[in-house]
């Protein structure tokens, strides 16, 4: 059964880039991604769907990531969550943890970082060595 990634990010383009950098593990199989531009569209499906690891951006419109982040964290269901951000990290760190989150990954991304970031939370096999 593959490892189920939800990406919650305002800008459309960071689909393809998630994509491209997880395309290994999707082609093998591990991984399938959901990919949300709105949380509230998130936060619909998350009521009925229980995603391995959510990897959300912290800046958005209608819900920011931190709304996101709380309504995760008392749906209680231990979903780890990776916050994204163009901000410093610890601006951020109270907050995180509360929230109880795992990474926060500051943009511009490091791609080949945070694939490896990922396959270690969700204990991948990496083809990449």
């Amino acid at each position: 059964m593959p490892k189920l990634i939800a990406i919650i990010d305002d800008e459309v383009e960071m689909e393809f880039l998630y994509t491209m950098m997880m395309e290994d593990a999707i082609l093998s199989g591990q991984v399938t991604v959901q990919f949300f531009s709105d949380a509230r569209l998130f936060m619909e499906w998350f009521s009925s769907n229980l995603p391995d690891l959510i990897l959300s951006d912290i800046s958005m419109p209608h819900v920011s990531g931190i709304q996101l982040g709380r309504y995760v964290q008392q749906a209680e269901r231990g979903t780890p969550i990776f916050f994204v951000s163009g901000y410093d990290e610890q601006d951020y760190s109270t907050i995180m943890s509360e929230l109880g989150i795992c990474k926060f990954l500051t943009k511009p991304l490091d791609y080949d970082k945070v694939r490896v970031l990922i396959e270690t939370e969700l204990n991948l096999t990496s083809s990449n060595g």
